[in-house]
């Protein structure tokens, strides 16, 4: 029996000393991104004014930048191509949980998958797993199922194979960030027939997932909680605009909640020139969205402020 004791307390031993090896690949794994925004948020190192959040569309369409230079309000993209509500929202709460909370968000809204099960835009677990060390990220992925709960004491349970890619990252030339987090693209998608979809646009509720919408009010819920302002955004795409998408997400928006659209009456967003391909504007189209953008939020923004002040006299 003392032996066995023996046995399986030298076995225990040596386990852990050799899982502890592991921690090596779970702490460079972080130094090894070149996409380090996640990593920003939860380090406290995004403190900004005003918060955009979406996926690619988001990306490539909005210039952050611009935003900034317009109305003299620090700005930041945080949209990342191929993500869903599920993950804007655990960006909104990571952000609010470790940062100063900004005072305007932008939610970019994709016509007509945001509520609909899509192959295009998921949860971003390829930005959590090299982000294991932190126990913030790994009890997010406790949570979601993609870690056992032994992650919590043991790393090799913690380490996903990404953590051991070692490999120099570098941006493709879709997804380079600009100093301000956006990713606008300067070429047009190559072999790509541009016809604008003129043809009246549908959209079916029975196809709506339940995970999403209580994704979406959760959003809502941080913001308002938080005395954010939440503006949705229409971003336009090489079609006609579907009312009928912009009408369910209205009805689900909170009365505190407002929303920017695209000028639908300016022919710019239905010449090809200006897009990558039929769902994200290329950078000259981009810079002309943006302004719109400015020019609306300048509205809101005044108006916000007058409200303010009158409630303020009271």
């Amino acid at each position: 029996m003392k032996k066995f004791l023996i046995q399986i307390l030298l076995f225990s031993f040596t386990f852990f000393l050799f899982e502890k090896v592991f921690y090596v690949s779970l702490y460079v794994s972080p130094k090894l991104e070149i996409d380090k925004r996640l990593e920003y948020i939860i380090n406290g190192n995004m403190n900004k004014d005003l918060i955009v959040l979406g996926s690619s569309r988001g990306a490539r369409n909005i210039i952050a930048s611009q935003i900034e230079d317009s109305l003299n309000i620090s700005s930041y993209n945080l949209s990342y191509p191929g993500s869903d509500i599920e993950f804007h929202k655990f960006l909104l709460q990571s952000l609010i949980k470790y940062n100063e909370k900004p005072k305007i968000v932008l939610l970019v809204v994709d016509d007509n998958a945001e509520l609909l099960p899509s192959e295009s835009i998921n949860f971003r677990f390829d930005r959590l797993y090299p982000l294991a060390k932190y126990n913030y990220i790994n009890n997010e992925m406790i949570e979601r199922s993609k870690k056992s709960f032994l992650s919590k004491f043991f790393i090799l349970a913690r380490i996903n194979k990404r953590n051991f890619d070692i490999r120099e990252k570098h941006f493709s030339a879709l997804d380079t960030l600009k100093d301000c987090g956006s990713m606008p693209i300067s070429f047009q998608r190559e072999n790509r027939e541009f016809v604008f979809n003129n043809e009246k646009p549908s959209y079916d509720l029975d196809d709506e997932l339940s995970v999403k919408i209580m994704a979406f009010n959760k959003f809502q819920d941080l913001c308002i909680s938080n005395n954010i302002k939440l503006i949705i955004v229409y971003p336009p795409n090489f079609k006609k605009h579907n009312i009928l998408f912009e009408n369910r997400i209205e009805k689900l928006s909170y009365p505190k909640v407002s929303s920017i659209i695209h000028d639908t009456a300016n022919q710019v967003y239905k010449n090809k020139d200006y897009y990558y391909d039929e769902g994200h504007l290329k950078t000259n189209g981009a810079i002309i969205f943006t302004n719109d953008i400015i020019r609306q939020l300048k509205i809101k923004v005044r108006t916000h402020n007058n409200v303010y002040k009158k409630y303020a006299k009271q």
